[in-house]
């Protein structure tokens, strides 16, 4: 492993006063802002630069898109009484949006998982994060937003729940072996049951539209 370094790239000592107390991070921050940081800002072996604002930044950026995602689903769901175990809307009678991002799920499931077995957990947070902040929050929920509001439980909104619940759920499972506690209440959350014991996705290559991917 690389060295831990302060935010200018100088070795940290108790005479320069630029070392980090780690527990005192961890108070501030939570173990998986601070873990996710350290695993995503740099390749273990590389050298670190640590820097408080980037926890910080992790906190708000991701975890906390995350978070706000998931309250988005769970006000509206618990709302309108949004069953998961429920018959779900064929994939094909989704509307493209919908056919956009599970495509975009799958991908992320096929390339997260080569990542994690060829030891680069850098990557495979990389690439989690880029889906829940830029595909998943800033586009999916946000151009959705109105299939949620108000009306009775049709196909059209019981497919946008299904979707966003599909993706927060494998979401939680892609991100535990990085954020073990955060996954885990975020999955709880959504099904009741711990994710270290769930089985691990597996990529539906016949959800996979790259066309689809770049087009959008």
């Amino acid at each position: 492993n690389g060295l831990v370094l302060d935010k200018n790239g100088d070795k940290m000592s108790k005479r320069l006063g630029n070392a980090v107390d780690p527990f005192e991070e961890l108070d501030k921050y939570g173990a998986d802002a601070l873990r996710w940081y350290m695993l995503t800002n740099a390749q273990p072996w590389d050298n670190l630069r640590f820097d408080e604002a980037g926890v910080d930044e992790i906190r708000r950026k991701f975890f906390g898109t995350l978070y706000n995602t998931y309250s988005f689903f769970a006000l509206y769901a618990n709302v309108d009484g949004f069953d998961p175990a429920a018959e779900a809307v064929p994939y094909e009678q989704r509307p493209e949006i919908d056919r956009w991002i599970i495509s975009l799920l799958n991908t992320l499931i096929k390339d997260v998982k080569a990542s994690y077995e060829d030891y680069d957990i850098t990557s495979a947070g990389r690439m989690i994060q880029e889906f829940v902040c830029d595909h998943l929050s800033n586009w999916y929920v946000r151009l959705n937003r109105k299939r949620f509001w108000g009306g009775e439980m049709d196909a059209d909104k019981n497919a946008a729940y299904t979707t966003l619940y599909t993706c927060l759920k494998t979401v939680a499972q892609l991100m535990a072996p990085n954020a073990p506690f955060y996954g885990d209440r975020l999955y709880r959350d959504l099904t009741g049951e711990t994710v270290h014991l769930s089985i691990w996705p597996v990529a539906d290559e016949k959800l996979i539209n790259l066309n689809l991917e770049r087009s959008m």
